[in-house]
Order: C-alpha cells, then sequence, then structure tokens
C-alpha cells in the first residue's frame, strides 16, 4: 500500500541555524548541530560544528532523536541523505523525519527515500536552484510493506551498508598507520638504522641542507621531479555521450559514478586514460573540501582537467609518492586557500617545483617493502567495498519495487 510520508512521521520538520553575529553560540558548545553538506547518505554520529545551549534556546534549531531521517532540501546537496546516530540538532535545510515506529521501520524509510530520490527532486522548485520543502516531501507517496517486510527489507540492505562501513574504517586506520610511517621515516628521520634502531635518536649522523638537518647520505629534491603530473583533458558539451567511459570530475572522487556524472565515447591522447590504482591529485577546487589525493578503483574512466594523474618516476615508489602527497595535503590547502577566488584555490606546477623534501632512494626501496601491504590492502578494500555497493545498488530497486519479495 501507499503512504504519504508525513502519515509515517509523530514529527516532521526543519531547524534553524543561530545568528552568526553572535559568536558566543558557537564557542564551547556541546550540542551537536548538523548542516546538509554534512549528510552523505551515512549514519551521521557527529557534526563539524556544536552550539551552546543558549543558541538553541534562542534560535529556531532544535534537536532530534536518535533515528530521525534527515534529507536536504536545498543547495548543493539537495536529495543527500542521512540517519542521526544521536540526539542532534539540525539548520533548516534539514527536512528531519521522526517515524512511528509501529508504523515505518526508520532505515526502510531511508532506503525508500534513496530509491525515490530523483523524483523527489524532480518535484523541487527554484529557478536559481533546486529547492524541496518540507510540504514536499511530506506529502510524496511511498510503497510501504507491512512492518515485519520493512524490517527484513532494511536488515538485507543494511547489512551490505555495515560491510562498507566496516571497510571504509579498517581504510581509515590503514590510512593513519601509513601515514604516521610516512612521517617517522622522512620527517622525523626514525627510519631503523643498520642495528634496527630509529636512526635519528640513536645519534644518527645529520647534515645541513637548504631544509636544515637530514640524515648524511640524503638529498633534497622538489616533488614534481619525483614524479610525472598528468593533468586531465578538457571536455564541450557535444562531447557528452550516452554510454563509453564516465568522466571523472572532482565529484566523482569524492561520490563515485552517480547520476550526475558524464560519458565520453569519443578518442583522446591515451594519457588522460585511467585505470585502477591510479593515483590522481585534485589541485582546483575549494581549499578545504576538494584538494586532496586519492586511489582510483572504479574502473575504466578518462579524466576531466584540474586533476593530474600521478606517476611515480622513482623504483619502486609508488606507496611512496601516494602518502607523500596524502602528507602534504595540509601545505596544499594553505597554498590553495592563499590563492583563493570566488571560492576556488589552485596548486600549480610552480608550487610542485618549488615543495621540496629530503630523499633517499635505497630507503624509499625499503619503505616500500613495510607500505605496500599496507597500501595494497587499502585498495583491497575499495575493491570489496565497490563490490558490494554494486549489490547493494542492483538490490535496493528490486526490493523497494517488489520485484524481490522477502517474507
Amino acid at each position: 500500500m501507499s503512504c504519504k510520508i508525513k502519515d509515517l512521521c509523530i514529527k516532521i520538520g526543519s531547524g534553524g541555524t543561530p545568528s552568526r553575529k553572535n559568536k558566543s553560540y558557537y564557542e564551547c558548545g556541546s550540542v551537536k548541530w548538523l548542516k546538509t553538506k554534512e549528510l552523505n547518505d551515512t549514519i551521521i554520529y557527529d557534526t563539524e560544528e556544536k552550539i551552546t545551549e543558549e543558541a538553541l534556546s534562542k534560535s529556531s534549531a532544535k534537536i532530534f532523536p536518535k533515528n530521525t531521517v534527515v534529507m536536504a532540501m536545498y543547495g548543493a546537496t539537495v536529495g543527500k541523505l542521512g540517519i542521526l546516530g544521536d540526539d542532534i540538532s539540525t539548520n533548516q535545510a534539514c527536512c528531519n523525519m521522526v517515524l512511528n515506529e509501529k508504523v515505518c521501520n526508520y532505515k526502510f524509510l531511508y532506503y525508500s527515500l534513496i530509491y525515490n530520490r530523483e523524483n523527489l527532486i524532480n518535484l523541487a522548485n527554484g529557478a536559481a536552484q533546486q529547492n524541496l520543502n518540507v510540504g514536499i516531501i511530506g506529502n510524496y507517496e511511498i510503497d510501504r510493506p507491512d512492518l515485519e517486510e520493512q524490517e527484513k527489507i532494511a536488515n538485507i540492505l543494511s547489512s551490505l551498508d555495515d560491510k562498507i562501513e566496516l571497510n571504509n574504517e579498517m581504510n581509515k586506520t590503514l590510512e593513519e598507520m601509513a601515514q604516521a610511517l610516512f612521517k617517522r621515516w622522512f620527517v622525523d628521520f626514525e627510519f631503523p638504522n643498520e642495528n634496527g634502531e630509529p636512526y635519528k635518536s640513536s645519534d644518527g649522523e645529520m647534515v645541513e641542507s637548504e631544509l636544515g638537518m637530514i640524515p648524511k647520505g640524503w638529498e633534497v629534491s622538489c616533488i614534481y621531479d619525483l614524479a610525472e603530473y598528468i593533468n586531465g583533458t578538457s571536455f564541450k558539451a557535444k562531447d557528452y555521450s550516452d554510454s563509453g567511459l564516465p568522466i571523472i570530475k572532482i565529484a566523482e572522487l569524492k561520490n563515485g559514478i552517480t547520476e550526475g556524472t558524464k560519458f565520453f565515447a569519443g578518442e583522446k591522447d591515451n594519457k588522460f586514460y585511467l585505470k585502477n590504482k591510479d593515483i590522481l591529485f585534485s589541485w582546483s577546487g575549494n581549499p578545504d573540501t576538494s584538494i586532496d589525493t586519492f586511489i582510483w578503483y572504479k574502473g575504466d574512466a578518462i579524466l576531466n582537467q584540474h586533476i593530474f594523474k600521478v606517476i611515480p618516476k622513482i623504483e619502486d615508489g609508488y606507496s611512496f609518492i601516494y602518502l607523500m602527497l596524502k602528507h602534504l595535503k595540509t601545505t596544499f590547502t594553505n597554498i590553495a586557500r592563499n590563492k583563493q577566488t570566488t571560492g576556488l584555490g589552485h596548486v600549480t606546477v610552480k608550487d610542485l617545483k618549488e615543495l621540496k623534501i629530503s630523499i633517499n632512494y635505497e630507503r624509499i626501496k625499503d619503505f616500500a617493502k613495510i607500505a605496500k601491504p599496507i597500501v595494497d590492502k587499502i585498495i583491497e578494500n575499495n575493491n570489496n567495498t565497490e563490490l558490494i555497493t554494486n549489490i547493494r545498488d542492483n538490490l535496493l530497486p528490486k526490493l523497494m519495487s517488489g520485484e524481490i519479495r522477502v517474507k
């Protein structure tokens, strides 16, 4: 049977934003406060900003309980979803749905909204940007099987999402391990000496360099000389196709291949084509959210401009180059922020030629023996996540449409 979303809720509404003019509202606060840019089809346990109890009482911001389903109503993230993993307040761009648990499973509604997302967005209005509102969402009708079947559908899909989340958490830990290892070897110079002891703290000989004191036998190199940086190519509207290879922009690096991804079926220089394990460095965009390094793992594709494909020039240098670029993320962000215009910043070839690091090629080979298995595990987890994601995305419409029934 079909049912309006508002009839499944004991409460549906938006939040609010405490006045930014009162800075004390955002200082030392303890109330989690969610913005739509933090919605990314996941469970929300924490928020970028916290507000004070006073800010909550003197604004239209409201706290919604754990298991509330949240949908972004407008802006760049319109249609994005989340489930509150704690009691959390939200801004006014969030539609917050508190479910009547006797008639609707909150995870079922979450997956139903993913299934119906495009239809909902098509109902949005506004010339400059697409805007949903609480009324549009609340009056939208979804198919609702009985509660037992809802729970079974939700359990099947959430079990797959749990595996994806486990892989993501594992990769977060592996990244932290690999970064700590890189810093210990190439920043702190505590790589093992011939006796297996930390080099610098065991009185390893250090010499002067333009970067300060570095281990004897090491040299200073600009990071541009350690790899080939191939900028992606440009595309015009007439180049887009209904089939072919996905065009990889910064959005695809962050969100994968989506409904908004463009495709190209023509021919370009071979250097612009991507394969799994390619290192990609997005050098242009919002300094805080777009400048970063990625390992591509979503199959054959073609690279758009504003992203470098990075090919190591040094032997056994794959893990080193990837972790070096990740280590320099804060540096890249600051460079881009200092050049920021209209919200965008850039890291140029000139910057890469000016950034220097101390290296020793034999140590890089030794480092690879330890770091490569970690990076390989990250790649393996990404590939596994991609497989599970595809299974989930194929199952979801079949379960929601009733093509596959679970009893």
